[in-house]
């Protein structure tokens, strides 16, 4: 009987390991972005959808900058985890842009509990005004954040002058495959790019999910977490000392 570290890849999450995936994506497929890809050649769209990590996604982005391709970046506003109006975390993200990435919108609509087109667009809009004001850039591609119940409902390859990566296009015209979760859901990527059978590609991953050494998917969560917190903490008592007050405990 299999481990759960042999039947999820546990071991396919490292970044070394990104780095040669990427290596291999570039022998089978023409990287392009969300904007410029031409259904006449075997193009892949590589996105990172960061839920958790914006230190992961600068990690990632180096790697993908070393190897000379560029990913697109779609960042949420609601996160738990980050915060892209602390000072650190716009830092992370001007770097990912410095480094040649693009930068888009990934679109909570639980957050507004939306019931109509109407509010869909008003808040997608608003949403992209901010992102694009913050960082100076133009948003022009998003994705749904957890899209299972949304889907349906809104197939077009376009809303508000963004690509939409979930679009009936995507859906049904180009290969996907994705890490959600921690693992690989419907068709492990080694294998995708291996047979190449697609005759092009969107793949989503997650920074969070890759990290230097294999760990569980519920670990690399952890990981996220603990890390959170900690900054948290020397946050404050870096604060703390700066203004000349005590960071008291029980002794």
């Amino acid at each position: 009987m299999k481990s759960n570290a042999e039947k999820f890849f546990f071991s396919d999450f490292t970044r070394e390991n990104y780095r040669r995936l990427i290596r291999l994506a570039k022998e089978k497929y023409v990287f392009r972005n969300y904007n410029d890809f031409n259904n006449q050649e075997r193009f892949i769209l590589w996105r990172h959808d960061v839920d958790f990590s914006m230190h992961g996604s600068v990690k990632l982005a180096k790697i993908e900058a070393e190897e000379g391709v560029a990913a697109t970046y779609l960042l949420l506003l609601h996160s738990p985890f980050y915060n892209l109006l602390e000072h650190e975390i716009t830092t992370c993200v001007r770097e990912i842009i410095g480094l040649g990435h693009i930068i888009g919108l990934h679109f909570d609509t639980s957050y507004y509990q939306i019931r109509n087109e109407k509010e869909m667009f008003k808040w997608l809009t608003w949403e992209k005004g901010i992102l694009g004001d913050l960082f100076a850039q133009n948003i022009s591609v998003f994705s749904f954040h957890d899209p299972s119940n949304i889907l349906q409902k809104f197939p077009d390859l376009m809303y508000e002058g963004m690509v939409n990566t979930y679009s009936q296009y995507f859906q049904t015209k180009v290969g996907y495959c994705s890490d959600s979760n921690g693992y690989w859901r419907f068709r492990r990527l080694e294998n995708v790019l291996q047979e190449s059978s697609d005759y092009s590609l969107q793949v989503l991953t997650h920074p969070e999910w890759w990290q230097d050494v294999v760990m569980s998917p519920k670990q690399r969560l952890k990981h996220c977490i603990d890390g959170r917190a900690a900054k948290t903490e020397a946050w404050y008592a870096e604060v703390a000392m700066r203004s000349g007050r005590e960071n008291i405990d029980w002794n």
